[in-house]
């Protein structure tokens, strides 16, 4: 990607504004659930004594209750421009089908970008450049992408004794991505005399891009238990992401039907406000590859875990590695964001936490007070780079003999670029997990 100066304008956020949602299919979302974030961001396990961890399906299976659990979430900038958001960031539904055996569903997120980039300041054309132009000229560029792909999850997780729990789940990929770009051509503002230009636009024109995803992931957890010590690993594997394209140019609106030298770009709200017009070239792109024999070869995201607990506190380290394996569906031009590929991340994540019981059985059952911190580090190729160190803390509260859970998790954090500007952010995550005994073991 070319390094130049851009201004980010933020439309609607599904986390933070932020450059990763200029890569890829937009920002890769890695649901660790309120309980996670606040132990560092991790994944695997739980600090209740039940031990449950509405994020981590291999935990399922140590609930005989159907649960349902959701998640709002909230997030802004610090300092920057205004970007402050609240959303639904997942959905989930569980229930026993045997001893030691759960079914789960899920809804959530898998990638995302809502932005708008501006090109600063453009090129100038002068009028000494060619005949044909009576006046210097400035064009420059406007880009605007928004939606993604959405993970629907079916899973079963089951327990091996009291010691080992596992869990396959397969994640159904999809979604629609539009892309538009603008290039304005504009004449300067002749009766200014001032050194800030202002222009008058004279042409422009533009393109659209609809794609929708259509894929599937396989994934493989594992947690096991010695004593005052667990060992957690999960492994997901990228099945074919097929891919089916339209691109149209120029797409207007007429308000009057006499006058076709009056008209306007279309203001898309979704891909619906498309599918009255025909598209200038499309096609169906898929990956046609055997997955079973090649699943170990298409690994995408690995994970490895370590918890050691004590009576009612306890520490947890991971290593997390993601989007190791790139489909090359995604790779033809004008699928990813601006033909710029996702980078690969790998991240240390630690987690303290100190559990405080309730003597007595009544309504509330424990507290339980959570701090930690990740560093993650981007690799784009070439020579870009990023980083992101964030510290984390939280609150759960388990009550009602552990039917009910609730955690709220709360990170703070700074991406640093090596060609943009340094973010600044807060993240917060609420997690409501409600049982009850409508199916039994």
């Amino acid at each position: 990607m070319k390094a130049r100066y851009i201004y980010i304008i933020l439309l609607i956020p599904c986390l933070y504004g932020s450059m990763l949602e200029i890569y890829g299919t937009g920002e890769r979302h890695h649901q660790m659930g309120a309980q996670g974030i606040g132990l560092g961001n991790t994944y695997f396990f739980s600090d209740y004594s039940n031990g449950l961890n509405p994020y981590s399906m291999a935990t399922f299976s140590k609930s005989d209750l159907t649960r349902i659990n959701f998640s709002p979430q909230f997030s802004s900038n610090i300092g920057g421009m205004n970007d402050k958001d609240i959303t639904i960031s997942s959905f989930s539904f569980s229930f026993p089908i045997g001893n030691l055996k759960t079914i789960s569903f899920g809804l959530t997120p898998y990638t995302r970008s809502e932005i708008k980039v501006l090109e600063s300041d453009g090129y100038t054309i002068s009028q000494n450049s060619s005949n044909f132009i009576d006046h210097a000229l400035n064009s420059y560029s406007e880009y605007e992408f928004y939606g993604g792909i959405s993970n629907f999850s079916t899973g079963i997780s089951m327990g091996l004794g009291k010691k080992n729990n596992f869990a396959f789940k397969f994640n159904t990929l999809f979604g629609n991505q539009i892309q538009m770009d603008k290039i304005v051509i504009s004449t300067f503002d002749a009766f200014n005399d001032s050194t800030n230009y202002n222009f008058i636009e004279q042409d422009s024109t533009s393109k659209v891009i609809l794609n929708q995803f259509s894929g599937y992931s396989v994934q493989f957890d594992w947690i096991s238990e010695f004593g005052n010590h667990e060992f957690g690993f999960s492994a997901t594997s990228m099945g074919p992401m097929n891919i089916f394209f339209r691109k149209y140019y120029d797409i207007y609106i007429y308000p009057d039907q006499y006058n076709p030298y009056e008209r306007y770009f279309i203001d898309l709200a979704s891909g619906d406000d498309l599918l009255s017009y025909d598209p200038s070239y499309s096609q169906n792109i898929k990956e046609d590859i055997k997955f079973i024999p090649n699943i170990l070869n298409r690994i995408d995201d690995i994970k490895l875990g370590y918890h050691y607990r004590s009576n009612d506190n306890g520490i947890i380290f991971e290593l997390h590695k993601s989007d190791m394996f790139q489909n090359i569906s995604l790779n033809s031009d004008d699928i990813n964001i601006l033909n710029n590929s996702r980078p690969k991340s790998t991240s240390y994540h630690i987690g303290y936490y100190k559990r405080y019981e309730n003597s007595r059985v009544n309504f509330f059952n424990s507290i339980n007070l959570r701090l930690g911190g990740y560093y993650k580090q981007y690799s784009f190729g070439d020579s870009e780079e990023a980083s992101d160190i964030a510290l984390t803390f939280g609150l759960g509260f388990a009550i009602n003999d552990y039917f009910n859970l609730i955690d709220f998790g709360v990170k703070i954090g700074q991406i640093n670029y090596t060609l943009f500007e340094s973010e600044n952010y807060i993240t917060g995550n609420l997690s409501i997990n409600i049982g009850e005994r409508w199916f039994l073991k």
